[in-house]
């Protein structure tokens, strides 16, 4: 499972690295030619690092990412199969959200970088990964087992349940 988990983050960046990269190259590209055609309005400019800045506007996704770590504290202390199933799959759907995003961002700056010759490394993009290396890790991890330790579940509860709005505090 968890190799599973690896293979379909890395290959959301991976896919969404390179369509970033070939989007803003066909956004060049569409300007030079309407730059050349007689046409009654210019179009307007754009500007990769606004996408950008959009992109890493992660508040929502982090909030959400704090609230799986709180709802996995409860959960731990709650016995259902149901609910560590959907703890599971909200933590799974998360980080393929994260990793395009850190994907489609790391191909942008790969496109500034190309284009402009110089590096930008994002603010938002450290709460970005810390918030996937979280969730990443709760997607690896089977709740049951968890449960079953009691000292492992007492340490845990409180940890998530502090975690969770530090994530936020520190994300947003």
């Amino acid at each position: 499972m968890v190799k599973l988990q690896i293979k379909a983050a890395s290959t959301a960046f991976i896919l969404f690295l390179c369509a970033s990269l070939a989007l803003f190259a066909l956004v060049r590209g569409v300007g030079n030619v309407a730059a050349a055609l007689p046409l009654p309005r210019s179009m307007p400019s754009y500007s990769p690092l606004q996408t950008i800045g959009a992109l890493l506007d992660l508040r929502p996704l982090i909030a959400i990412g704090a609230g799986i770590l709180l709802v996995t504290a409860i959960v731990l202390i709650v016995r259902s199969s149901f609910l560590d199933r959907a703890v599971y799959m909200l933590a799974s759907m998360l980080t393929l959200v994260l990793a395009s995003i850190i994907g489609i961002v790391a191909g942008f700056a790969a496109f500034v970088a190309i284009t402009e010759h110089r590096v930008i490394v994002p603010q938002g993009i450290i709460p970005a990964a810390i918030c996937f290396a979280i969730v990443l890790f709760l997607s690896f991890t089977s709740i049951e087992s968890l449960r079953r330790s009691l000292l492992l579940r007492t340490m845990l509860v409180p940890i998530l349940a502090i975690g969770a709005p530090v994530l936020l505090v520190y994300g947003g």
